[in-house]
């Protein structure tokens, strides 16, 4: 690991299924210097991931944890974040509660971040293998065209695994859906590069059924919408053109469930369209309850 000082942001709320795997890889499988500090901020949880983070920061005192009473949204949660990485950190990873990097994957991330002119680098989403049915199919084609857009075309930030210059960093507006965006435009805007680095890799979760995967892509563009409104910036995942220019790169069985999926984008878009210009934007996300039970681990790890 570089010599940087290094701290692992974490929001969560109600993810006692996920969160001591994840804080069990970042103790044991992550290499993280000593005087790293992992910051846990629960919000608003009414079930015992704070007593579980609580349990593991017995085990490691790197392990911190702020409790909110009153669940605020992520973009509360990670200012909170922010505020104490700009003071006592140089680089800030931030990595979601349901996710797990594979081995070595953060110390990927932080190596990229020595050149000077690096904001942030962000590592390869997999979806985990649950069921392996359709809604795994549309999740897992997803990813690959995200993935493709961010070697061939723009790379689009991605929050599941990131490391950030805490010198980039910046407040985000509380009332926001997606705080991904906001974080890429204001690196950028500081005149920093985005980089992807593919073989940094996080298993993530992902929808189980159809219905949640829709509430979930909804929600998302809901956040794009609101962001295009606000500062007319686009992040590339977003843009349809792109999208097209890498579907050839597909391979062949998984075209058929790009289909699916655009399918599935375009009922999601229709209705964040609805709700945005009814001014219903969920910055207190509905949790996806499918992603929130316990998962055995399985090959991947």
């Amino acid at each position: 690991m570089p010599l940087f000082k290094v701290m692992v942001g974490i929001c969560a709320y109600n993810e006692e299924g996920n969160i001591g795997n994840l804080l069990q890889n970042l103790i044991s499988e992550q290499n993280l210097p000593k005087n790293c500090v992992i910051l846990v901020v629960c919000s608003g949880c009414t079930d015992r991931t704070p007593k579980v983070v609580m349990e593991y920061a017995k085990i490691d005192e790197r392990i911190k944890l702020i409790t909110e009473k009153v669940r605020k949204g992520k973009a509360s949660a990670l200012n909170k974040i922010f505020k104490i990485a700009k003071k006592s950190a140089e680089v800030l990873v931030l990595v979601n509660a349901d996710a797990l990097p594979k081995n070595g994957s953060i110390t990927e991330l932080v190596h990229k971040l020595e050149s000077s002119n690096v904001g942030a680098v962000f590592a390869q989403p997999v979806p985990i293998i649950e069921s392996g049915g359709v809604c795994y199919k549309i999740v897992y084609v997803i990813w690959r065209l995200h993935h493709l857009i961010s070697i061939y075309q723009k790379p689009k930030l991605s929050g599941e695994l990131c490391a950030i210059q805490t010198s980039c960093l910046h407040e985000i507006p509380e009332n926001v859906a997606t705080d991904e965006p906001y974080m890429e435009f204001f690196i950028r805007k500081k005149g920093y590069t985005i980089l992807y680095e593919p073989k940094a890799l996080v298993y993530i979760r992902c929808p189980t059924n159809l219905s949640d995967l829709l509430k979930q892509r909804k929600r998302i563009w809901i956040g794009h919408l609101q962001f295009q409104n606000a500062t007319r910036y686009r992040v590339s995942t977003s843009n349809f053109k792109n999208v097209l220019r890498v579907v050839s790169k597909l391979k062949l069985s998984e075209i058929f469930y790009s289909l699916l999926g655009g399918v599935l984008e375009f009922f999601a878009y229709i209705q964040a369209k609805i709700a945005f210009r009814e001014r219903r934007v969920p910055y207190v996300w509905e949790p996806i309850k499918s992603t929130k039970t316990r998962v055995r681990l399985n090959g991947h790890f």
